[in-house]
């Protein structure tokens, strides 16, 4: 009896303490699901939080940014009244000449025009160093203030509107200050110097009637001296269809003796608008979507090649040409072909771009040893045998130095010092029958 009664006992206390085992395990359980949920909360009420704040961020970067479009500063100069143009005058007086440059370019970087008091001072400057920077840097000197007068009844155009009214024009223009235009000032200035630097500036080129190349412009470059003939290739904005004239041996139009034209075409063939062409050339679309304007880049810059071709090999002409201005490799191999001019040749070559296939691919061939270097070190892709060949050639030549360009090439350099290690070792070490047999960089 006493014996039941303990085993009861025990099984009591067994019960007992699974019970609450497994009471705390379900607790412990339900505790963690109950974490686990709060955590899962909390991260998508983060992540909801962090949307928000992310679209609230952009938000106010947009409207910061169309806020600072909205607020924008008035220049100081922007308003010229008796005050402030009196403050730039005094502030000019007190500078020595660098100081008053400074100042001038100062009110231009603020986007606004010189009034014309200090335009008049600068242009009228004792020291010719101001006067030079005015003349080559403002950008508007012309303060005649042009009026167009109505046209007199029986002069009206018999062109109607949209709605069906005539319309008139006008073509008499009167100037309500025309002692004003500081650009004649600037022309009959006592330094040469400052009077050709003039042209050079591409802000008023258009007043010298040059962009367009129409006769005006002509016949004003037939009035220039010589020197401002210089400054006026360095324009910026100078026509390429006179650049051509220029470069045109057989021009007539422009009545220049020989030595000056060699002179103008050395100076206009390294002008910025040139340069820009050639370059653009390259381009795959340099234009864009202008289909017309593709080709007449790519054409003005073979124009450009083809004329300097022309030239006496001694005139300097053709070297700048070959090395400044880029043209289409059709272009480049056609030149290379006619040139007997081994240093014109090496010229040529050191214009190539790797994908310059046939120019390189001539310069290989070329009897000149440094123009064989400069095509091994540009090209960007051969064939095995002409690799080998290259070698084996090179290698029993005087001017062994000249497979270095082939060694060093970061294209197909690897391959070259492999093949060149085989000859030296006097190994022939063949690539596999469904091996590669023309390698170019990756």
């Amino acid at each position: 009896m006493y014996w039941s009664l303990g085993f009861a006992l025990f099984i009591a206390t067994v019960v007992v303490w699974l019970y609450s085992s497994l009471r705390a395990e379900i607790g412990s359980i339900v505790e963690m699901l109950k974490r686990g949920i709060d955590a899962k909360e909390t991260r998508e009420h983060e992540q909801i939080t962090d949307v928000v704040t992310g679209n609230e961020q952009l938000g106010d970067d947009l409207d910061s940014r169309i806020r600072k479009q909205v607020y924008q500063d008035c220049p100081r100069y922007g308003i010229q009244d008796a005050y402030t143009i009196a403050e730039l005058a005094r502030s000019y007086e007190r500078e020595n000449s660098r100081g008053r440059i400074r100042l001038l370019r100062r009110v231009y970087r603020q986007g606004v025009r010189l009034p014309y008091e200090l335009a008049l001072k600068a242009v009228t400057d004792s020291d010719s160093s101001v006067r030079e920077w005015m003349a080559r840097e403002a950008q508007d000197l012309d303060y005649s203030e042009r009026q167009y007068l109505p046209v007199q009844a029986e002069q009206a155009s018999t062109i109607l509107g949209p709605s069906g009214e005539p319309l008139t024009y006008t073509d008499t223009v009167t100037h309500l200050h025309s002692d004003r235009n500081l650009i004649e000032r600037l022309k009959q200035d006592s330094d040469p110097f400052v009077r050709a630097a003039l042209y050079e500036n591409h802000h008023l080129f258009s007043k010298f009637g040059m962009s367009a190349l129409g006769g005006d412009g002509i016949g004003v470059f037939r009035e220039c001296a010589p020197l401002e003939r210089l400054a006026m290739m360095r324009n910026k904005e100078l026509s390429l269809e006179f650049v051509k004239r220029i470069l045109d041996p057989q021009d007539t139009t422009l009545f220049l003796e020989n030595e000056e034209r060699a002179t103008l075409a050395k100076a206009c063939l390294v002008n910025p608008q040139v340069i820009h062409n050639g370059r653009l050339s390259r381009e795959m679309f340099p234009a864009g979507a202008d289909g017309w304007g593709n080709y007449t880049i790519r054409k003005d810059s073979e124009a450009i090649w083809e004329l300097a071709a022309k030239w006496p090999e001694d005139s300097g002409v053709q070297g700048l040409a070959f090395k400044y201005v880029q043209t289409e490799d059709s272009v480049k191999s056609g030149v290379f072909q006619r040139c007997q001019n081994v240093y014109l040749r090496r010229f040529i070559l050191e214009s190539c771009l790797p994908e310059d296939e046939g120019t390189l691919k001539l310069g290989r061939g070329d009897s000149d040893p440094t123009a064989r270097y400069i095509a091994f070190s540009r090209t960007r892709s051969m064939k095995r045998q002409e690799i080998e060949d290259a070698i084996l050639r090179e290698k029993d030549g005087e001017e062994k130095w000249v497979i270095d360009g082939l060694l060093e090439n970061p294209w197909i350099g690897t391959i070259a010092r492999e093949l060149q290690k085989a000859v030296d070792d006097g190994q022939n070490q063949s690539l596999p029958a469904d091996g590669a047999s023309f390698y170019e960089a990756d």
